[in-house]
């Protein structure tokens, strides 16, 4: 019965000890997402604490499905992502906005600021999926909006 105890604290106390360890480093995640345009990207992700990181890079390439457009688009961008405590089995709320560059070309091409807004719920592990919003603004008033469903995950 001694032996029981000491082993049932020590699993107690090693599994309390895993709760406590904070989600801190550098990590990847790839994405894919579908709507007004087909996007694919990869993200680095460097946690700052289990309910803020930082984008350090995202870069995406998507390719239009608008008539009016139909253009190629590439995007580098930096940002913040925040998450929720965990609720449910297993369920995490995140919301994600970056800022950057994007570069969008057809028959020319053309630079623009970038923006995109990314909310969703990981849903198993590390598979999340959720509501994308980007935006690439230009000169004279031109902007480009786009919806997307969006999957991903994250190593």
């Amino acid at each position: 019965m001694k032996k029981f105890l000491i082993i049932a604290a020590m699993m107690a106390s090693a599994t309390s000890l895993m709760a406590q360890k904070a989600n801190n480093g550098l990590s990847w995640a790839l994405e894919t997402g579908i709507g007004t345009e087909w996007e694919i990207g990869g993200r680095a992700q460097y946690a700052l604490n289990n309910w803020l990181s930082w984008d350090v890079v995202n870069a995406k390439y998507a390719l239009d499905f608008n008539d009016n457009y139909n253009w190629n688009e590439f995007t580098v961008q930096t940002g913040l992502r925040g998450f929720s405590p965990t609720f449910g089995p297993n369920l995490k709320a995140f919301l994600g906005l970056d800022l950057g560059y994007g570069l969008m070309w057809k028959d020319g091409n053309s630079s623009h600021f970038a923006l995109d807004v990314t909310a969703g719920l990981y849903v198993w592990k590390n598979v999340y999926m959720g509501y994308g919003f980007g935006m690439m603004t230009g000169d004279n008033d031109w902007k480009h909006k786009d919806h997307l469903f969006r999957i991903g995950f994250d190593f």
